[in-house]
């Protein structure tokens, strides 16, 4: 096991003691965040695939990219089995759903910087993976983006990065239930910064997907509080016709 040199063997004390797969630990007056492997049944693990090869990719894509790409997090201490990320504040999730205390002005700038986060990733030819708005943190006018286990190198690549955007609305639109003035200002923000056209390959790629709409329709007209997931198909289209 080893921890980077501006931290103590005290930090990786504190995390080989943390239980279950994701904890929050408090060392030096901040607070940190230990992921684990996950650990799943058979009948998961065939659904969901390895969860050893998941973390192990998450965590090999964390030291690649950290050093180059100021919206990564990096990792901090680890063990054979964990690594350590300091805290980045609330994710653009929590923000949305019930807030810290953030004015409207300030969720605006949340999802702005969170925009531009991901907006950066693209224009240096990176993907996420499936970003959703709880794999995207701010704190003091910086966001940064989290939870790498959906990363492929092949998805470095201008359809992988529509398909980023396209989740990250998606989610949006999810949790918040329609639009809303955050997700609008992420639209706008992401539009402003995306070099590559990457928007119009979203909208592409959304429009040969109506099918999808068309098919799940009956499950959409299930009651209120049901089948909320194909509920957003709709809106999702609308999203990316405007």
């Amino acid at each position: 096991m080893k921890a980077k040199s501006e931290y103590d063997q005290e930090l990786l004390s504190k995390a080989m003691r943390c239980t279950g797969r994701i904890c929050k630990i408090e060392h030096q007056g901040r607070a940190f965040w230990v992921k684990r492997k996950e650990v799943l049944s058979l009948r998961f693990r065939l659904q969901k695939g390895s969860p050893s090869k998941k973390f192990e990719l998450e965590r090999s894509v964390l030291h690649r990219l950290a050093g180059v790409h100021a919206y990564i997090p990096r990792i901090v201490a680890e063990g054979s089995d964990f690594f350590v990320l300091p805290d980045y504040g609330p994710s653009l999730q929590s923000i949305l759903r019930a807030g810290n205390g953030e004015s409207a002005a300030e969720k605006a700038r949340a999802f702005a910087d969170g925009a531009t986060a991901l907006a950066d990733l693209h224009a240096h030819g990176l993907s996420h993976g499936r970003p959703s708005l709880k794999d995207i943190c701010w704190r003091d006018g910086q966001a940064t983006l989290i939870d790498f286990e959906n990363h492929r190198d092949v998805l470095n690549s201008p359809y992988g990065q529509a398909r980023d955007v396209i989740s990250f609305f998606f989610n949006g639109l999810y949790v918040a239930g329609k639009p809303v003035p955050e997700l609008e200002t992420a639209r706008d923000v992401y539009r402003a910064r995306d070099v590559n056209g990457v928007w119009q390959s979203a909208q592409k790629l959304v429009r040969r997907m109506r099918w999808v709409d068309w098919l799940t329709k009956p499950i959409q007209m299930r009651r209120p509080g049901k089948a909320r997931e194909f509920k957003t198909i709709p809106l999702t289209l609308a999203w990316f016709s405007a």
